[in-house]
């Protein structure tokens, strides 16, 4: 399969959505391999009161659990925001083959303002990096 892949994105941005709850400023991560996506992740910050709930964070852990280690060496991540420095780091530690994002939130954050591509430098082989990717409908999906 080609990555970024828009059909792909498209569902992850209906799932985000649609997996919100009415939450402002949701995001979503769909961690894939070949053409499969094989873990679902949508962001519980404020929910759990959790700093780490990030959606790329859920369904990493989500995944890794279920397949019993952390190596997502054939996998795609899809997020419908760039990934932020702690969630970047989390995939450069899985060996992740590339990141497909939609927006880029860092302004809105107000922390950590450090691109991936500077954290991707750092990884042992190279993690692919895209976005902005559907950027207008990645907005969208945040329900504001």
């Amino acid at each position: 399969m080609k990555h970024p892949n828009e059909k792909i994105m498209r569902e992850l941005i209906k799932y985000t959505k649609s997996h919100s709850k009415g939450k402002n400023n949701s995001s979503g991560c769909f961690v894939v391999k070949g053409d499969k996506i094989i873990s679902k992740g949508i962001s519980r910050v404020g929910v759990y009161h959790d700093p780490t709930a990030h959606g790329e964070m859920n369904a990493i852990k989500k995944i890794c659990r279920k397949q019993k280690n952390y190596h997502l060496k054939d996998c795609w991540i899809y997020s419908t925001q760039i990934p932020c420095p702690m969630c970047t780091s989390v995939i450069v530690w899985t060996e992740a083959k590339g990141i497909v994002w939609g927006w880029d939130g860092r302004k809105e954050w107000g922390k950590l303002n450090i691109h991936p591509k500077e954290i991707l430098k750092t990884a042992k082989n190279e993690i692919k990096l895209y976005g902005p990717f559907l950027e207008d409908e990645c907005l969208k999906a945040r329900n504001i």
